[in-house]
């Protein structure tokens, strides 16, 4: 673990870019198309906020090569963790304002668990 580093809620090193990281329109669209690609009909709430995260980190990895952000989607401990669980449970029952904004949603409210948590 380096300056540039945290320590995650499940005691994983998450980079500070990624909690800090302003989160840009090509990002969002990019993350969106794979999210639109991923066949989700009668997937539980909780899969598509998973699906939702790992698309921004594969975004992210096409803007921004070297870094494998990949390996920092949801860990099992957070996934478990209720306060986590009711936030983003949230951001998909109130799903109204399509993709983007779920996304969105969703990336604003792990980054600001895992730097509450870290």
């Amino acid at each position: 673990m380096d300056e540039d580093d945290v320590l995650g809620p499940d005691h994983s090193v998450v980079p500070k870019f990624l909690l800090e990281h302003e989160v840009s329109v090509l990002e969002i669209a990019l993350a969106v198309v794979s999210f639109e690609d991923c066949s989700l009909d009668g997937s539980v709430p909780l899969d598509r906020v998973t699906v939702a995260y790992d698309c921004w980190l594969g975004a992210l990895d096409a803007f921004h090569p070297g870094h494998d952000f990949r390996r920092f989607g949801l860990s099992d401990l957070e996934l478990s963790d209720d306060d986590l669980l009711g936030r983003l449970l949230s951001t998909v029952l109130f799903d109204d304002d399509g993709s983007c904004r779920f996304i969105r949603s969703v990336v604003a409210v792990v980054n600001g668990y895992r730097a509450h948590r870290g």
